[in-house]
């Protein structure tokens, strides 16, 4: 399901067709001589194993064994499932992916979404019901409205569809209803929103995305998060989310979602996740059949892959029925190497976990069979593993395969067949078997608030879900309240808390007995749990309760204090101000505290000590936030050395002209003190070391630029007309720009966002980009005929896996025309503070007219177009 080696430049994004004789060179770069594998490998026949055959070719860690869900013919080309409160699996069945090598009717061929059932408890599926068909590229499904609706995403949307059992058992659906018509838009399928997983703070969360969604009162909202992932979803116990990106096995977020992205003006300074260094794989089939195989330091001597290529859907493993040190294990997909590799978390000293393949020289499961394609796995209701098996030839979408690839391919035929695919459960071989079929959707709310102590995470969550979505009930409530004050789970205790905050009603006593809790992540998750009471009449009342947990010595709840105390007003400063004094040591406290106080760091600002290093932040976020009035009373308050070089440097990097040429003439006065005077001209030349920075204009140089002190400023200027000068200066270039920026946004967003700062792991910035402000030809060249790193941008130098080494051009992409793509070139030379001519429909005509199709660029032939 994923490419070998995804895109890393995609200045406008993602080739989905081709015309079918280029296809074979989409991926392939110049300069680069792709010569088959060496005759000393034996390259094994790649014939299609039988279900039962399969197991055969696996190798598993001692004391394991896989059995078979379900398989073809009653399935087709899985990629990702959900259980229901019976224990029914919801697939979704990408039938369509790359149909054939040039992938020519994947427009045309539909998938499914089914229901699959074991009515004998058995583990092996003994019926299906096609629940809709017709469905573009389908890639995800969750239940919702205890389990009377179904979500699920196409190649466009998120929809949801009432679930119909009649009398007789029978499944059919409803008419589905669009709760996102952009959910999955634009690009590649293998860069689309995915995962819609239910996190533990009762909001769905999908991978490349940077929503999230929630069901209040009958109706969808959604909300900013931070962007995660590419395919595959998971968290913890404590709603810490886990994803990766095709060469990443996976990002640990070492803070609950949505911390980073509270406060919109401020960004964070310190790292909050955490990855393997060591992402070494060790396949137990000879791995040619990469798109970059040929390429050194993809596959070793042998021809084994030696790192990820197309890492996918992964799982932390929260089961009952692997021994228990496997419990809280990373479980990560390579279907490119045909393994999952298993990896373990170690808490250090500074909150942040370490990880590490669990194993050397082998992995958890591997494959002798290149058609098994392990695209996503899940923690089962009855404590197994259950592994997604895409089981196909090709992996590799049409718009990244390279003559290499295609080789190999169609060297071993594994173009077809198609319409395959397995699902297997992976099992302990102790004493403990696999649990029974749940039937939750048969059980009182009462009955279902028992399970949130269960071992198995996956009835902790369902649970959870479905007295969430069932609705206020006075018996569960009193049960909940029980359970999350009382119980010795601490795990049933913090599902409790977020129940209770699902059905909003957490209340102040509750809070106050969880707060004296001795579990840590109860006490954080209690604190996380009662933001919601901020904004109403209980306020003043939890305030004084979590305040009074601020000489706690437990890292994880201080920094939760840190990121919660904001949101409850400028009253609850003071408490922040003590809890920084307490803990000055700590790197990630000023970003927490900084990401809960939007619309108060005035407050605060004074309110610290002159020395405190958080009024620099706090003068850097006033700033960026561009308001006038409060930027002129920021300036009447700044009194240190510190504080003037963070509002030098600010008001210079934000070009903010009028309020740059008040603090010259702040700073140019007789009684200001020399040092004062040196760190605010410090700090203005230090947003000038910028390479993004662009001068300002001004009508003539302020006075104060005559002292041979400050002669250093005048090269923040520009002496003219003192005006912006405009590149969009027709009411046609205006137009341009609004259309360019639809199509960004439908075809470039997934790698660069929305505010052109790139997508780790996939794509470097764009904002003030040399390759974007360069001249016109040299850009549509790059975004003609792609790029190849690595690539230098703004003094930086980016090459993988910090992003993707290729950038296929999009000259024959059936997606974008020569006037839509003209026009993103305009958006992106224009927009986020950028500013350069436009480019016209005419000048993209030409390049395709005059320049023949080739390989992608690399960055010094780019330089060579002026």
């Amino acid at each position: 399901m994923r490419k070998s080696r995804l895109i890393w430049w995609t200045m406008l994004g993602l080739n989905v067709a081709l015309v079918a004789p280029l296809r074979a060179q989409r991926g392939d770069r110049k300069g680069h001589v792709m010569n088959p594998p060496p005759t000393r490998w034996h390259i094994p026949r790649a014939p299609v194993v039988s279900p039962r055959d399969a197991p055969g070719g696996f190798s598993l860690e001692e004391g394991f064994r896989v059995e078979l869900v379900a398989s073809d013919p009653m399935i087709h080309d899985p990629v990702a499932l959900a259980f229901d409160g019976n224990g029914r699996i919801w697939l979704a069945e990408m039938r369509g992916y790359m149909p054939d090598i040039d992938g020519k009717k994947e427009g045309e061929t539909f998938g499914r979404i089914s229901v699959l059932e074991d009515s004998d408890n058995d583990g092996a599926v003994d019926k299906r019901t096609v629940f809709i068909e017709k469905v573009n590229l389908p890639r995800a499904v969750s239940l919702t409205d205890h389990d009377h609706k179904l979500l699920f995403a196409d190649n466009k949307s998120l929809y949801e569809v009432e679930i119909i059992i009649g009398g007789d058992g029978q499944i059919t659906a409803g008419k589905p209803e669009i709760v996102a018509e952009d959910y999955a838009s634009g690009g590649n399928p293998e860069h689309k929103s995915n995962g819609l997983l239910h996190g533990l703070d009762n909001w769905i969360y999908s991978a490349a995305s940077d929503l999230r969604f929630r069901k209040i009162q009958g109706k969808w909202i959604s909300k900013k998060t931070e962007r995660r992932g590419q395919w595959g979803i998971d968290q913890d116990d404590y709603g810490r989310i886990v994803t990766n990106t095709n060469s990443n096995f996976v990002t640990v977020e070492e803070l609950p979602p949505n911390i980073t992205v509270r406060n919109p003006d401020y960004i964070f300074h310190q790292s909050v996740t955490s990855r393997m260094k060591d992402q070494k794989v060790w396949p137990s089939r000879i791995n040619p059949g990469v798109n970059r195989g040929y390429m050194k330091g993809t596959l070793d001597e042998n021809g084994y892959l030696l790192v990820p290529t197309a890492a996918s859907g992964l799982a932390v493993y929260r089961g009952d029925q692997f021994p228990h040190q496997y419990y809280g294990n990373l479980f990560l997909n390579e279907p490119a190497g045909n393994l999952v590799k298993r990896a373990v978390m170690t808490g250090q000293a500074n909150g942040f976990r370490e990880v590490k393949s669990a194993t050397k020289g082998k992995e958890f499961f591997t494959s002798t069979d290149e058609r098994c394609r392990i695209v996503n796995c899940y923690t089962a209701p009855d404590g197994t593993l259950y592994l997604v098996d895409f089981y196909r030839g090709i992996l590799q979408h049409a718009a990244y395969m390279t003559s290499f690839l295609r080789a190999q391919v169609e060297e071993r035929k594994l173009q077809i067949p198609v319409g395959l695919g397995r699902i297997w459960r992976v099992v302990y071989q102790g004493d403990k078997k696999p649990g029974p079929t749940p039937r939750m959707e048969d059980e009182s709310t009462v009955a279902l608030v028992a399970h949130l102590t269960h071992p198995n995470g996956w009835w902790r969550n369902t649970a959870q879900r479905l007295i969430v979505e069932r609705g206020a009930d006075a018996a569960a409530i009193g049960a909940l309240n029980k359970l999350a004050v009382s119980s010795e789970n601490p795990l049933g205790r913090i599902h409790a808390i977020w129940t209770l905050e699902g059905l909003n009603a957490l209340q102040p006593a509750t809070i106050e007995a969880c707060l004296k809790s001795d579990q840590p992540h109860v006490t954080a998750e209690t604190i996380r749990a009662s933001e919601y009471l901020a904004e109403t009449s209980e306020n003043d009342a939890v305030l004084k309760l979590i305040a009074s947990r601020i000489q706690d010595k437990n890292l994880f709840v201080r920094r939760q204090l840190a990121s919660s105390l904001g949101l409850f007003g400028e009253k609850a400063l003071d408490v922040l101000v003590d809890l920084m004094h307490q803990d000055p040591d700590d790197p990630l406290l000023p970003d927490l505290v900084m990401s809960g106080i939007s619309g108060e760091e005035m407050s605060l600002f004074q309110r610290l000590p002159d020395e405190n290093p958080l009024r620099s932040l706090l003068v850097e976020t006033v700033v960026r936030r561009g308001q006038s009035p409060e930027i002129s009373t920021l300036m009447g308050l700044v009194k240190t050395p510190a504080d003037f070089r963070a509002l030098g440097k600010a008001l210079a990097a934000s070009r903010r002209t009028n309020d740059v040429l008040a603090l010259l003439t702040k700073i140019g006065g007789d009684r200001v003190p020399h040092n004062i005077f040196q760190a605010a001209v410090a700090g203005m030349m230090g947003a000038r070391k910028d390479k993004k920075f662009k001068p300002m204009p001004i009508k003539e140089q302020h006075p104060l630029l005559a002292n041979p002190e400050a002669k250093k400023l005048t090269a923040l200027f520009t002496v003219g007309t003192g005006r912006e000068l405009v590149y969009l200066k027709s009411d046609a270039d205006k137009r341009q720009f609004q259309f360019g920026e639809l199509h960004y946004q439908r075809i470039c967003l997934p790698c660069h966002q929305i505010h052109g700062k790139g997508q780790q792991f996939l794509a470097p910035p764009i904002v003030a980009s040399e390759w974007v402000m360069g001249p016109r030809k040299r850009l549509i060249a790059l975004a003609m005929d792609g790029a190849q790193g690595p690539i230098q941008v703004l003094g930086r130098t980016y090459k993988a896996p910090d992003i993707q080494p290729v950038m296929p051009g999009l000259r024959s992409n059936p997606e974008l025309n020569d006037e839509q793509l003209a026009a993103i070139l305009t958006y992106v030379r224009n927009a986020w503070g950028n500013g350069a001519t436009p480019v016209s429909v005419e000048e993209v005509e030409r390049y395709r007219s005059t320049t023949k199709l080739r390989a992608p660029y690399s960055p010094e032939e780019l330089l060579k177009i002026k």
